[in-house]
C-alpha cells in the first residue's frame, strides 16, 4: 500500500477531507490507505516517513502561516522527487508560486468551489495517483507488477521464482515468490516483453534464474531455492546452460 498523507488545520474541514478521500480509495479501489491526518505542521513531520511514492492533501495555510504547507510540500519535492502532492486551499493567488519553487502540484484544489467540487477532485486525483503509481511500478526494474480486477499488486523482482500457466486454466498466470502466492487473468507473452530478466523455459513456465539452484542439463530439469522444478524445453537447454556458465563466471 502506498500512503496518503492529509495536512489541514481546520477540524471540521479535515474531518469532512479524510471522508472524501476514503470514499475515493474505495470508489477507485486503489493500493492507497489514509496513513496520516494532522492538522499541525509538528504533526504531521511526526508521521511523516520519506516513501519512493506517495500522494499528499496538503492544505496552503496553517494556523495563520500562509506558506506553512508550501514550505512542506518544498521538503517532500526534496525527499521524494516522485511524490504526488494535491493542494487544497484559499489562496489562489499562491498557484505561481509553487511553478516558480518547482513543487509541481498534481492538482490545486480551491475551497471557495464548495465540498462537493472538492469531493469530485479528490476522487479523480486518487485515479490519477492509482494510475500513475502503476506506470512508475511497471517501468521499475526492481518490481514486477501484475492487475487483480481494478487493483495493482507488486512483487520485489528478487523474490520472484517463477510466473506459469496451466492448460486446464487458460487465461490465467499463477506467480510464485518467495513469500507468497498468487494467480491472475493475463499473458506469459507479455510479461516476458516487460521482464527480459526472466527466462523463459518453456510454452507454460517465465523463471528467475537468481533463485533456481541447480540444473540437471540430462533431464533438463531446473530446480529453486523453494525446491520446485520445471523442465526446460529442448530448444532452450543451450541457452540456459550458457546463461548459467555466464552467471557462474561474474
Amino acid at each position: 500500500m502506498f500512503p496518503i498523507y492529509l495536512l489541514e488545520d481546520n477540524d471540521i474541514q479535515r474531518q469532512k477531507y479524510a471522508e472524501f478521500i476514503k470514499n475515493g480509495i474505495l470508489i477507485n479501489d486503489a493500493n492507497l490507505e489514509l496513513k496520516s491526518i494532522t492538522g499541525t505542521v509538528e504533526d504531521f513531520l511526526q508521521d511523516y516517513v520519506p516513501q519512493e511514492q506517495g500522494l499528499y492533501f496538503l492544505d496552503m495555510e496553517i494556523q495563520s502561516n500562509k506558506l506553512a504547507g508550501l514550505n512542506i510540500a518544498e521538503r517532500i519535492r526534496k525527499d521524494t522527487p516522485l511524490a504526488q502532492i494535491v493542494f487544497i486551499t484559499t489562496h489562489d493567488e499562491l498557484s505561481l508560486t509553487t511553478l516558480e519553487r518547482k513543487i509541481a502540484p498534481m492538482d490545486y484544489i480551491l475551497k471557495d468551489k464548495g465540498l462537493d467540487e472538492i469531493k469530485h477532485r479528490i476522487t479523480d486525483d486518487i485515479e490519477t495517483a492509482q494510475n500513475n503509481l502503476h506506470r512508475y511500478s511497471h517501468s521499475s526494474k526492481n518490481l514486477l507488477d501484475y492487475k487483480i480486477g481494478s487493483r495493482y499488486f507488486s512483487i520485489l523482482m528478487d523474490d520472484i521464482i517463477m510466473l506459469y500457466t496451466q492448460k486446464d486454466v487458460p487465461g490465467r498466470i499463477f506467480i510464485v515468490s518467495k513469500n507468497q502466492l498468487a494467480e491472475f487473468n493475463g499473458s506469459l507473452n507479455t510479461f516476458e516483453i516487460n521482464y527480459p530478466s526472466l527466462f523463459r523455459c518453456n510454452r507454460s513456465y517465465l523463471v528467475n534464474l537468481e533463485n533456481a539452484t541447480t540444473y540437471d542439463s540430462h533431464t533438463r530439469t531446473l530446480s529453486f531455492i523453494d525446491e520446485s522444478t520445471c523442465e526446460v524445453s529442448f530448444r532452450k537447454n543451450k541457452e540456459l546452460i550458457k546463461l548459467l556458465s555466464n552467471k557462474k563466471n561474474v
